[in-house]
């Protein structure tokens, strides 16, 4: 099993996207940490809003490439541990997110999830269970 096929409703952002993206450059905009999630688990969770896109070989008329499907694709991540953020900012740029699978307690999958800093902020935790919540187009805000 892929780290990312973990993610219930994992298929909503390859069927988006045609792959599961690195999600670099992509900018956390969102986090929001519970300490009991909603679901009957009564755990800590957190929801993370990331936009991402992926680029294609198409140049536009400014000389950039091509950011296809731009969206936000929001995640949740339930009964985490080992959580660690730093440097969150005014821009949260990834150079990537990275998942694998580990085991803990033994014989309990979870997943770890790293967002890897490209510009101060990052962030590192495992969960027990993940989903999908949503994937949106992005839409620029003023001044952005």
């Amino acid at each position: 099993m892929e780290p990312f096929e973990f993610i219930e409703n994992f298929s909503s952002v390859t069927s988006k996207f045609g792959i599961w993206p690195s999600f670099h450059d992509g900018e956390v905009l969102r986090i929001v940490l519970e300490r009991a999630a909603l679901s009957s688990s009564r755990s800590p969770s957190v929801e993370i809003s990331i936009r991402c896109w992926v680029m294609g070989p198409e140049v536009t008329g400014d000389g950039f490439y091509k950011q296809n499907n731009d969206s936000v694709v929001r995640f949740l991540f339930e009964d985490i541990f080992d959580l660690e953020i730093e440097g969150f900012n005014q821009q949260n740029v990834l150079s990537a997110l990275n998942l694998s699978l580990i085991q803990n307690p033994p014989g309990c999958t979870a997943l770890r999830v790293e967002l890897e800093h490209c510009y101060l902020f990052a962030a590192e935790f495992s969960a027990r269970k993940a989903k999908i919540l949503g994937i949106e187009p992005y839409v620029s805000r003023d001044g952005e």
